[in-house]
């Protein structure tokens, strides 16, 4: 069992707590699987009470707000068994309360992110980070701005993607022209 200290001190500056909160949970999806971070809720167990709580991934740029357990209302630490999370949010699918984006929004620019996605994903043991880690983070943010029915940010995040995937543009399953 992993435990992160999701909890940060009040005295920090709001904007700093969410940044802080999101490079923590970056490193956890980057953890042996590959686990985009995208629009939802997250759940999670409060190391306080064992109560239940969850991590709301909102806005435009995908920041992650803290909420307290629903139990105890504390701010303790969120302990997450890695195999069960990493079961629980594989790649392309949105976090444990809510439904499978292909749910909510169909359309040809997601199915054209999925292929990229699911081909770059294949290539992640030939690639190096940041850029492995910065395509799951793209496809998050393009995935929460389609929901948000805002395809031009979307849009930039698909091109940021297929620029990524030109260093393969010679292997067999390539999605665009050669």
């Amino acid at each position: 069992m992993d435990e992160f200290a999701w909890g940060l001190p009040s005295s920090l500056p709001e904007k700093r707590q969410l940044r802080s909160i999101a490079v923590v949970a970056a490193r956890f999806t980057g953890r042996g699987t590959q686990m985009a971070l995208v629009a939802g809720e997250y759940e999670f167990t409060c190391s306080e009470c064992d109560g239940d709580g969850s991590l709301q991934v909102i806005g435009t740029e995908g920041e992650l707000v803290w909420d307290k357990c629903d139990e105890c209302r504390g701010e303790g630490t969120v302990s997450y068994d890695e195999l069960e999370a990493a079961e629980a949010i594989e790649v392309g699918r949105t976090p444990l309360r809510t439904p499978p984006t292909s749910d909510l929004h169909s359309s040809p620019l997601k199915d054209e992110l999925d292929q990229w996605f699911g081909f770059l994903s294949d290539r992640q043991a030939e690639s190096t980070p940041p850029a492995n880690i910065m395509i799951g983070y793209a496809y998050g943010y393009a995935e929460a701005m389609l929901l948000a029915d805002r395809e031009e940010p979307a849009r930039e995040k698909l091109d940021f993607m297929i620029r990524a995937a030109e260093e393969f543009k010679d292997h067999p399953g390539f999605p665009g022209p050669r």
